[in-house]
């Protein structure tokens, strides 16, 4: 055999090494850093993340150890982590997507991780938390302006299909109501609205026009609060009370995984334009063909999404006032509500997916493709190092599998007008029958006048 042309070596060799590396960082990873979550081990979880490459996929990373921290309970360090997050986000929008093509050609595993709209925008929604859970309501303001600009930039863009979200605004309009922005809030409250009204396929949270309609009575609007509470779903509070959202996470979001298809490359098959011809052989998928035709069969690596069992889940909310210097229940009746669904990550996922699977196929057979033609290139030089290059395409040939893990399922929320006062919580996650599946309780919620009080929890 003769000695392997260097230009074969640097186009197949090298990034085959690059491929099992950063597939091994992160495919394996992640079902792991999953189950350490779920079990509560955090610093298990952290450790395990920290094997993900940070070349190829560091905004990955610091969305993965943010959450982490956050679940954890360590805000301070999770908006350290998440901050780095929008730095890497920033560099990775002024660095020309051009300059990782070739890397892409050979397996986008290791090109860099860019992630999708309705992800960068969670970053803001976990910081906010963050914030309000170390009493920085400043700092919580702060984050609302940002995310409300990052909200407003994807939309003048018009680049993707999430242009907005709705519990979002909500919950910057709540916060800057709690810091005293009304104006501002009211900006949210009312767009908050415009969005539940222009998609029927979202559940609107019965206490927003209700919160709204208190804030434009702040604002001094009363024309603009009686719109909104004769829509409202809830009744006016009663004056000086304060109010509890408790924001309930659930389940897992739905992930990639890796599917392959084979296509057939023709006998008679003449080409002289490659991406015409991905897209011609795209046509042939699911297809059956007399292999008597077939000169060669590729193989293309694609991912898919793979979602848990759907399972009907409801969080019930109930407040027991407490005896202020017992801590013991008072003989007042609990308060009780259903949470609601505000935010579906399982659909946004989906949704990203579906809006870019007809460029990811393309790409891939294109891929696939320039890996062949590498391979049927380098046979008539000889066949050895062709069978060498073709084994070395196969190997590398690996979807790219990677998004953010660790978010929850869907978010629901419940909201509560109650009197000042210490408060124990109990959350209840019941399925469709009533059957429970998980309970946590807050023991130490302080309830003042015309407050705002924020919790969260996350429940398998």
């Amino acid at each position: 055999m003769r000695p392997l042309r260097r230009e074969w070596m640097a186009l197949v060799v090298v990034p085959a090494a690059l491929v099992v590396a950063g597939c091994s960082t992160y495919s394996a990873q992640s079902p792991l850093i999953r189950q350490a979550m779920e079990a509560q081990d955090y610093e298990k979880a952290i450790k395990l993340t920290d094997k993900i490459s940070r070349s190829s996929s560091e905004l990955l990373y610091c969305y993965e150890l943010g959450t982490i921290q956050h679940e954890k309970g360590d805000y301070a360090q999770s908006n350290v982590t998440f901050q780095r997050a929008e730095q890497v986000v920033d560099e990775l929008y002024t660095k020309s997507v051009s300059r990782e093509v070739g890397a892409a050609l050979v397996n986008e595993n290791i090109t860099q991780y860019r992630g999708d709209a309705f992800e960068a925008v969670l970053v803001n929604y976990y910081q906010i938390l963050n914030y309000l859970f170390l009493n920085q309501t400043a700092d919580a303001l702060v984050e609302c302006r940002k995310l409300n600009q990052k909200l407003q930039l994807i939309h003048d863009a018009g680049e993707t299909y999430f242009v907005d979200d709705p519990f979002l605004q909500y919950l910057t309009a709540l916060v800057y109501e709690r810091g005293g922005e009304t104006e501002t809030a009211e900006v949210s409250y009312r767009r908050s609205c415009e969005l539940y009204d222009s998609d029927s396929t979202l559940v609107c949270p019965p206490s927003l026009r209700c919160d709204a309609a208190a804030n434009a009575l702040r604002v001094g609007d009363k024309a603009l609060a009686d719109q909104y509470a004769k829509r409202s779903q809830c009744p006016p509070a009663a004056p000086g009370s304060g109010r509890v959202l408790l924001l309930v996470e659930t389940g897992v979001v739905a992930r990639k995984m890796e599917a392959s298809i084979t296509l057939p490359i023709f006998n008679s098959d003449r080409f002289s334009n490659q991406s015409a011809y991905s897209y011609q052989l795209a046509q042939r998928a699911g297809q059956q063909y007399d292999p008597r035709i077939v000169k060669y069969w590729l193989h293309v690596a694609l991912p898919v999404m793979q979602e848990d069992p759907p399972m009907s889940t409801r969080a019930i909310v109930r407040a027991t006032p407490l005896a202020a210097a017992t801590a013991e229940p008072r003989v007042d009746k609990p308060v009780e509500v259903n949470a609601v669904c505000v935010e579906d990550l399982d659909a946004q996922a989906n949704r990203a997916y579906k809006e870019k699977q007809g460029t990811v196929f393309l790409r891939a057979i294109a891929r696939a493709l320039a890996k062949y033609l590498a391979s049927d290139a380098a046979s008539q030089q000889d066949t050895a190092l062709g069978s060498l290059v073709n084994l070395l395409g196969v190997v590398t040939e690996r979807a790219d599998t990677r998004s953010w893990t660790t978010l929850p399922r869907t978010i629901q929320a419940a909201r509560l007008d109650l009197d000042p006062g210490m408060y124990k919580l109990d959350v209840d996650v019941v399925d469709a029958r009533g059957v429970l599946l998980s309970h946590q309780s807050f023991d130490d919620v302080n309830v003042t006048a015309d407050g705002l009080e924020v919790r969260r929890v996350r429940l398998r």
